[in-house]
């Protein structure tokens, strides 16, 4: 067992922190190869996203929008956010949603912790409190 800081800092933290990165250091259109690493999508769903979005090349827009509709655990995450418009802070609901994890696990880190609201700076705080499956996420 782990809690979801261990995993969000082990799996998640890096891949926000390479695509950070490549965005801004990488030139467009960008190789379909790097992306779909970047996105923890196969060569063939990056394909077939891109046919489906009748995308030609990747350039920083097509990237994010590739971002917030793809299938991995990375681009969910992505989209969710992006759906309930990037507040400045956060309910244990927002943070059920956006980080897929059970809602009354993250009302039970919310109460322990003594607060209703998290700034993005607290997430590891509230994160250090859900225990999560070694099998719940996989990127």
């Amino acid at each position: 067992m782990q809690t979801f800081l261990d995993f969000y800092q082990r799996e998640i933290q890096p891949k926000i922190a390479a695509i950070d990165i490549f965005l801004k250091t990488e030139t467009q259109p960008y190789a379909q190869e790097q992306v779909s690493e970047l996105l923890c999508l196969s060569a063939t769903e990056l394909s077939n996203i891109m046919e489906q979005e009748k995308l030609a090349i990747i350039t920083k827009g097509t990237f994010l929008h590739l971002m917030q509709t793809g299938p991995s655990l990375i681009c969910k995450m992505f989209g969710r956010e992006l759906s309930r418009g990037m507040s400045a802070s956060y309910t244990p609901q927002e943070i059920s949603y956006i980080y897929d994890l059970e809602l009354k696990d993250v009302e039970a880190a919310a109460e322990k912790l003594g607060k209703n609201c998290f700034l993005p700076a607290e997430l590891p705080l509230i994160f250090g409190e859900i225990v999560i499956s070694d099998k719940q996420y996989r990127l």
